[in-house]
């Protein structure tokens, strides 16, 4: 057979097949209905086969023309993914995104891996902080999408991750029950400082803030260093840690959700590409 079958035959010939009448395949892709009969009799030509036969007054798919319209299904497919996948070899600019860092390196290493093999002339800007700051930079319009354990229903955006929040202490820690519990905090505004203080103060367990960071790679040093207990996800933490909870007398804690939003001033199709990656991704509870 000569390998000179045309992309819009085989889209014709599909047609056919799913709206069962050549006048109805010819209004479904915008040609004449003697524009399709000529389409067929050439692609009839080409296989070498009949690909119709006449039942009553009706044309039927034969055995071959039924081989050809799976077999052109993957083919047209394939022709869109390679259109599709030209597009974003040649797309440029810049996409930002912005994540919440006890999440950013758990999340979305794989999630950005695969994005810069689609959109390899796109260059990724990423702002890792916290929440409220990247929210705000959501809203000004300087970030076209960010992960955010804020629920912020003025934006589209889909929970992508529930973790459980954990009072987590060094290796080396040393509890004692009789003492007041040494707490490793981050400085407000802070999610995981509220729920630490709160679930304390419900329990009537005394504490005392002995460090405070700005930023989780200063937790992180104190905890591995073994001075005291912070609030955090385990995603939180790479270095050895310990899980303590109520055989330490400490009070449980609540989950924590983690949202993906876009941008509504975002246009970029790699941005709205890169939100649907993430809002789809398999991650829900993957972090812990």
């Amino acid at each position: 057979m000569p390998h000179d079958v045309q992309v819009s035959h085989l889209k014709a010939l599909i047609a056919i097949a799913e709206e069962n009448s050549f006048e109805a395949a010819a209004a479904r892709v915008g040609r004449t209905q003697s524009a399709i009969t000529q389409q067929m009799q050439k692609l009839e030509e080409r296989v070498g086969k009949p690909l119709f036969r006449t039942v009553g007054r009706r044309r039927e798919l034969t055995s071959a023309g039924r081989t050809l319209v799976t077999y052109g299904r993957e083919i047209v497919s394939l022709v869109n993914h390679a259109l599709t996948a030209t597009d974003r070899a040649t797309e440029t600019g810049v996409v930002t995104i912005g994540a919440p860092q006890e999440v950013a390196e758990e999340l979305l290493p794989g999630i950005l891996s695969r994005f810069v093999q689609d959109w390899p002339h796109v260059r990724v800007t990423i702002h890792v902080g916290r929440s409220p700051a990247l929210m705000s930079m959501l809203g000004e319009g300087r970030l076209d999408v960010t992960l955010s354990t804020r629920r912020a229903d003025n934006y589209e955006g889909a929970l992508i991750a529930t973790l459980p929040s954990l009072w987590i202490a060094g290796a080396s820690y040393r509890h004692d029950p009789k003492m007041p519990l040494p707490l490793i905090l981050a400085d407000e505004p802070s999610m995981f400082r509220r729920i630490a203080l709160a679930a304390l103060d419900l329990s009537g367990i005394s504490s005392v803030e002995r460090f405070t960071s700005p930023d989780l790679a200063g937790v992180r040093l104190c905890v591995a260093a073994g001075l005291g207990v912070t609030v955090r996800t385990e995603s939180s933490f790479f270095a050895k840690t310990r899980i303590l909870g109520e055989a330490e007398g400490l009070p449980p804690l609540p989950d924590v959700n983690y949202y993906v939003y876009r941008s509504p001033t975002t246009t970029s199709p790699a941005a709205c590409a890169l939100y649907e990656s993430i809002r789809t991704a398999d991650t829900v509870g993957a972090a812990s």
